[in-house]
């Protein structure tokens, strides 16, 4: 038999579930703007009927539980998507900083004062007993050599930034291990007691979104079972790994650190050291990074395109030293030997004196024989001092003989100065920037395909999780209509059971 205060109950559950319902729209508005907060809902059902002599009769409503509206495949996906894109969104932002450097083509890019300096050469040949010539020579090819110093010092001070924002990254991603596995621990807590830590997790999901940029992750969450701890059967716990080793382990995490190794060409020409990530607690064992920032960062740090690896800056680096090296060795040798690469028959200032000393080895350097890298690329300072040691003559007649010269500005169209490729200088270096230009094109279109596929998750996203103001202002009506309409009917039977109680019967007396 139905209770006498039965219709009362229904209302009162109406009232309450319209109440709660209210309470997380409520909620919902007032975190619209909250960093990867996911709009909530408190899930209804019917209550239980109970039985009377007319049949099933409703017993109101309950609230059983409220949800996330989020969805976790589109979370995995965002991971995997996100980490892609920003390894190339690193790679593509260093390589257009080095186009940068080289400056090409422009007034002052290399090809254009290496330009400048053959042409002083050919100026020189019209006369050679011209000092003031001479002097021009000197000029451009300081400025030459300016100039490859210059895209060195910027490479290499490029390694040495790149390098320091890797050790600041291992340091986030040690920060974010650590909050994500406090959040674990809190998460579990109150999810004991069959309950949903939903800002919880929705703090949880902004740091692994954080922690994605920077690494690979592969974010993993299942239940416990009775293999596992009894006590807690049926809990999900949360694994993080980063290259097959675990970064986050429920409750627990491993911190990454940096040991210092030396990394040619850069350690010799810098008297720096890289920093190579590994595992703390994994005897030092370095890190299988597969992709992220952190990927991006250490390929153009460390890769130098042998064996198939990315081309980062110390192959653009390695190519420079290779130039100078080159291109300087090949210089002197003409401006020491006439009949080079035979090398037996000497050169002549414009005092009519040797290039060669007296056991035929050089004697007048033209650039700095002792420099082994661009960056210590330069004019020798004796010729800069004095102009006159310019060996443009194959006779002691230093005045009016331009052999010499001749043969110098024939460099500009050898090809075989250079041990890895063969062509002219300038073809060294359009082939370098040739190179640079592909590889940026190439980090610029992955940039911009995995960009739009972020974009395009990243609105699936939100379209399932964000607060939208009209939807919660229309719930916000709607639920409060239900709302008084339950409270109207707890009026009417409080009056109808007014009058059964108070006033039924009193009629006669």
């Amino acid at each position: 038999m139905r209770s006498t205060f039965g219709s009362f109950n229904i209302a009162t559950s109406g009232l309450f579930a319209s109440q709660r319902s209210l309470d997380a729209a409520s909620h919902n508005i007032a975190n619209a703007n909250t960093e990867g907060y996911s709009r909530q809902k408190v899930l209804q059902r019917a209550t239980l009927p109970i039985s009377t002599s007319n049949g099933m009769m409703g017993n109101g409503v309950e609230s059983f539980d409220i949800v996330r509206m989020r969805s976790e495949y589109l979370d995995y996906k965002y991971w995997g998507q996100n980490k892609t894109y920003n390894e190339w969104r690193i790679k593509s932002d260093n390589l257009s900083e080095l186009e940068g450097v080289f400056n090409e083509p422009s007034d002052s890019g290399v090809r254009k004062v290496m330009d400048e300096f053959f042409s002083s050469l050919e100026e020189l040949s019209k006369k050679t007993g011209d000092v003031s010539y001479r002097t021009n020579v000197v000029e451009k090819a300081v400025t030459f050599a300016n100039s490859i110093n210059r895209n060195g010092n910027e490479i290499v001070n490029s390694i040495r930034d790149i390098n320091f924002t890797v050790k600041s990254k291992v340091e986030e991603v040690n920060t974010l291990a650590k909050q994500i596995a406090d959040l674990n621990k809190q998460i579990f807590n109150l999810e004991l007691g069959n309950h949903k830590a939903n800002d919880m997790r929705d703090q949880r999901n902004v740091l692994i979104d954080k922690l994605s940029n920077i690494v690979d992750i592969n974010v993993s969450e299942y239940k416990l079972n009775t293999n596992e701890d009894e006590n807690y059967i049926g809990q999900k716990v949360m694994q993080i790994s980063v290259g097959g080793i675990t970064l986050v382990n429920h409750t627990d995490y491993n911190k990454m650190g940096t040991k210092s190794v030396d990394m040619e060409p850069y350690t010799s020409m810098s008297g720096d050291q890289v920093d190579m990530v590994i595992w703390e607690s994994f005897n030092n064992q370095a890190v299988n990074i597969q992709s992220g920032e952190l990927k991006g960062y250490i390929d153009m740090r460390d890769s130098d395109g042998s064996g198939n690896t990315y081309r980062g800056l110390p192959y653009y680096l390695t190519k420079l030293n290779e130039f100078t090296n080159d291109f300087a060795k090949a210089f002197n040798q003409q401006h020491a030997y006439y009949d080079y690469p035979t090398n037996t028959m000497p050169t002549y200032d414009l005092n009519g004196d040797s290039s060669l000393n007296p056991d035929g080895t050089i004697k007048t350097y033209f650039f700095d024989e002792t420099a082994t890298n661009c960056l210590k690329f330069k004019v020798k300072d004796d010729v800069i001092a004095n102009p006159k040691l310019i060996c443009a003559a194959s006779t002691t007649d230093g005045e009016s003989d331009n052999t010499n010269i001749n043969k110098l500005i024939s460099l500009r169209q050898s090809q075989a100065i250079f041990t890895s490729t063969k062509g002219t200088p300038d073809d060294f270096i359009k082939s370098l920037l040739s190179a640079l230009a592909v590889d940026t094109s190439q980090a610029e279109r992955m940039t911009d395909n995995y960009q739009a596929m972020v974009e395009q998750t990243k609105t699936s996203r939100l379209s399932e999780s964000q607060v939208s103001l009209d939807e919660e202002m229309a719930d916000t009506v709607k639920l409060s209509q239900a709302y008084n309409a339950s409270a109207r009917m707890v009026t009417t039977i409080d009056a109808i059971l007014d009058t059964t109680i108070n006033r039924l019967g009193l009629v006669g007396r």
